[in-house]
């Protein structure tokens, strides 16, 4: 049966009145109607049905089929679809043809509506996002393939959408080329896909939308163009996504596109394009068999080099930079990203949500690795904790977390044994693999198949695993033991600990992080877990609940996290900057000395006077007796090493108090002393030419060494190559190379020991008369090179040159220019000096 439409049906009722000769019809009337169309056509409509139709009772359904060939036949016809047909006909013969440029006007009309619609869901400001270099390309290569139907798929969060709607907008508005006039209509799949559930074939759809008001009126405007049209047509449609329908629906809407696309294929400027997700096309794979073998299609499923440019890629390099420079400002100028952000800030979803978190502000080179867990935890939010079957994701989740095989690097989760799991939320199931969230991979075996799920990410994986220690455990102690002994790998326990960290910092609780020197399996990830806590406690201080804000900045006074963190020496690109965030926090006034101090050694070590003399002027303004309770005065250590590498003469106030360091070292039982003062001193000692500094601070290691036990092995490893070097510089070379056979060189990202570790095997092999010393030098200089610790790279050429005369100071590199006034800071050293002993 023909579908019902309503301008039809209005027609009908005309003629019914017409037929019945009434002019002005009443209720009354309506059982006089019922009665003669039951003596004409012997079919019985009520007088009920005939108020209904004609607005005399309220109806929330459409005529029966009943109904509408009784009216038919009443009329004259053999029923509703002879009328149908007869009233096309008419419409056929009375519709005058539409012109290329009356159809262009409507589909451009229809495409800007959708763009403007569009631009208001765009996360990012439609003016600051980007030409996507991968639009351009399939769009050539899909005409280069004179295929009539193409699919541009790619991943969701993939930035299609917007992609899409920018390419479409820039070939409307341009200037048309000599006489080319190519059309363009953009329409979203709601529209289509609604159509279908009511019955209409997609041709109907695309003659309604395009103003024509039959499909013969649409095939009668095509045929008048046979043999060549003033410019192609470009029917795309967006969104095609199947999780708006049922499977059944969206399996109909491609049938007919598949129809629509070989019916059309006769006329050559024709082009059908959907936009779809990769999951989509490549679940339902078995409707889209002929983008394979025929030429008709043109999809990544094609199998051809140029198909290839059918599936969306994340953001190129060239790209993000163009689109950080659209946000920040052109005038800025533009450095490297981060390597280590790559697989998450160049997809354009999750630059979004960075975005969204930091707004005019948001730039991925300076993005810290808790601002790529934050951005996930947003992504969560907003696709799994919030809209359709958000209780039915969470809880999938959940149980799919605790079956991953601990064992198993991947984190994959075998689907046969979550079966029951996926039966019970099969929707929600659907719809995290629909948003990527989830993945099926098919095992590699031929005989034995298997399918596993597979999380988008490790980091996804790792937030459900930690949301099950956190809701399981109220005491830290409680779940650190748990955590510690769970079969999961250490890369995996220190992914769900970030977790861990950001749910109690998030709520204002700084328990956990106060347990950090208690955790065995953190190893070599000391480092970053101290630089992801301080980076955490800063951003999340700023949060809007007062309360929170509060309660973090009275708990970090003195709190045995930041005696922990300040403990350690350490040159990690991240851990300097993120350490230096806990200055805009109240810190005990001896924490503030080792942290300032610790800054503005490593400046120092960089050669960076700004930063050095913004922590220097600080420490400047402490009352001597702040420095009481150091086995060393860092302050004086400090002055001291800035004016020898100044090239500037020390001044006698620091020679005196130089000397007295040695008397107070033979005092330091019970004084502070730690990584830091090691540095301090061992640096000291070697541009002092002073070995008595060194011969008086090995009783502070010894006692160390003996008397304190140490946190991890680590700290024990660095402790003892310490004191192995302090022993070469004493002269008991073989009692230093007995200390450093022991130790350990498995630390890959403590940068900080690997450099001292490769200078004390420099000097040992250079005693020993060993050749290859020269290489290790080099090797280790490039390292510093690259970390940009120019004085440490200065240090290492010189180990590995000829011995300079001993009455004449080592000369560092050149190219440094370290002896060039290269700013006036020797007013300000002597100004910080004088408010010092003022």
């Amino acid at each position: 049966m023909k579908a019902y439409l309503r301008a039809y049906f209005d027609q009908l009722k005309t003629l019914v009145l017409n037929k019945s000769q009434i002019t002005q019809l009443l209720p009354a009337d309506c059982y006089r109607l019922a009665l003669d169309i039951k003596a004409v056509t012997n079919k019985s409509v009520s007088e009920t049905t005939i108020k209904r139709i004609f607005g005399f009772a309220s109806s929330i359904h459409r005529p029966s089929a009943y109904t509408l060939n009784a009216l038919a036949e009443y009329c004259g016809f053999s029923g509703w679809d002879d009328f149908y047909t007869n009233m096309e006909q008419c419409q056929l013969r009375l519709s005058p043809c539409k012109t290329w440029d009356e159809v262009s006007r409507n589909a451009t009309k229809i495409s800007l509506f959708n763009i403007e619609s569009n631009k208001h869901k765009c996360g990012i400001p439609y003016r600051q996002t980007i030409d996507r270099e991968h639009v351009d390309m399939f769009m050539q290569r899909f005409q280069q393939s004179e295929a009539t139907a193409g699919i541009f798929s790619g991943p969701a969060g993939y930035g299609k959408t917007v992609s899409i709607s920018r390419w479409l907008e820039r070939k409307i508005t341009q200037k048309p080329d000599s006489q080319e006039h190519d059309s363009y209509l953009f329409v979203s799949s709601l529209s289509l896909l609604h159509s279908t559930i009511f019955g209409f074939h997609s041709n109907k759809w695309l003659a309604n939308l395009l103003g024509f008001d039959t499909t013969d009126l649409l095939e009668r405007f095509m045929e008048n163009y046979q043999d060549g049209a003033p410019g192609n047509f470009y029917l795309i449609i967006d969104e095609l996504h199947s999780d708006l329908v049922t499977d059944k629906q969206f399996s109909n809407t491609i049938d007919q596109l598949s129809d629509m696309a070989q019916h059309f294929a006769r006329f050559t400027w024709f082009r059908v394009i959907l936009v779809m997700r990769t999951s989509t096309l490549f679940k339902y794979r078995n409707l889209f068999q002929d983008t394979i073998a025929n030429l008709q299609w043109f999809s990544i499923l094609s199998g051809t080099p140029a198909g290839e440019s059918a599936d969306m890629g994340a953001f190129s390099n060239a790209e993000l930079h163009q689109l950080i420079r659209n946000i920040n400002g052109r005038d800025k100028p533009l450095r490297p990203l981060n390597l280590r952000h790559k697989n998450l800030f160049h997809v354009p979803l999750f630059f979004q949500y960075y975005y969204e978190l930091n707004g005019e502000n948001a730039d991925p080179r300076e993005a810290t690795v808790f601002d790529e867990y934050l951005v996930v935890a947003r992504y969560l939010k907003k696709k799994v904790f919030n809209g359709v079957n958000s209780l039915g994701k969470q809880s999938l989740l959940d149980e799919l977390a605790a079956l991953v095989d601990a064992h198993d690097s991947t984190l994959h989760v075998n689907k046969r044994q979550a079966y029951a799991v996926i039966k019970q939320h099969q929707a929600a199931y659907q719809d995290l693999l629909s948003i990527g969230v989830l993945q099926e991979i098919n095992s590699k075996h031929e005989v034995r198949q298997q399918v596993a799920i597979r999380f988008q990410s490790e980091r996804i994986a790792t937030y459900f695993m930690a949301l099950q220690w956190f809701h399981s455990y109220n005491d830290t102690g409680q779940l650190l033991d748990a955590l510690d002994r769970s079969a999961s790998s250490n890369k995996v326990k220190v992914e769900q600990l970030k977790w861990l960290l950001l749910f109690y910092i998030e709520s204002g609780d700084l328990d956990l992080v106060n347990q950090i020197e208690n955790i065995q399996f953190l190893n070599d990830d000391r480092f970053e877990i101290i630089a992801f806590i301080c980076d955490g406690i800063h951003k999340l201080s700023f949060a809007p609940n007062q309360l929170i804000r509060d309660q973090i900045n009275l708990e970090l006074c003195n709190s045995a996290f930041v005696e922990y963190a300040l403990s350690f020496t350490c040159f990690q690109p991240e851990y300097e900057p993120n350490v230096s965030k806990l200055l805009d926090f109240k810190l005990s006034e001896t924490h503030e000395i080792i942290l300032r101090s610790k800054l503005a050694f490593i400046a120092i070590l960089k050669w960076e006077e700004d930063a050095f003399m913004m922590q220097f002027e600080q420490l400047a303004v402490k009352p001597p007796e702040a420095f009481a309770s150091f086995v060393i005065n860092p302050f004086v250590v400090l002055s001291y090493l800035y004016q020898y590498f100044k090239g500037e003469h020390v001044d006698k106030e620091t020679i005196h108090e130089l000397e007295m360091l040695y008397r107070r070292l033979s005092k330091s039982d019970g004084l502070i002393a730690n990584q830091l003062f090691d540095l301090l001193v061992y640096t000291l000692a070697k541009v002092s030419r002073k070995i008595k500094f060194a011969h008086g601070y090995i009783d502070v290691l010894s006692r160390r060494l003996n008397e304190e036990a140490p946190r991890n092995a680590a700290e024990l490893n660095f402790t003892k190559l310490i004191y192995a070097l302090f022993l070469t510089e004493c002269g008991e070379v073989e009692t230093a190379s007995a200390y450093a056979s022991r130790l350990s060189t498995n630390y890959p990202n403590n940068f900080a020991y690997l450099v001292i570790y490769n200078i004390f095997l420099i000097q040992w092999k250079k005693l020993r008369r060993e050749e290859d010393y020269h290489k290790l030098g080099r090797q280790t200089a490039s390292i510093c090179e690259v970390r940009g610790f120019r004085l440490l790279e200065s240090y290492c050429w010189m180990l590995i040159l000829d011995e300079n005369p001993k009455d004449e100071p080592p000369h560092l590199d050149p190219n440094l220019g370290l002896q060039s006034p290269i700013f006036d800071y020797t007013a300000r050293l002597s100004r910080c000096q004088q408010r010092r002993m003022g």
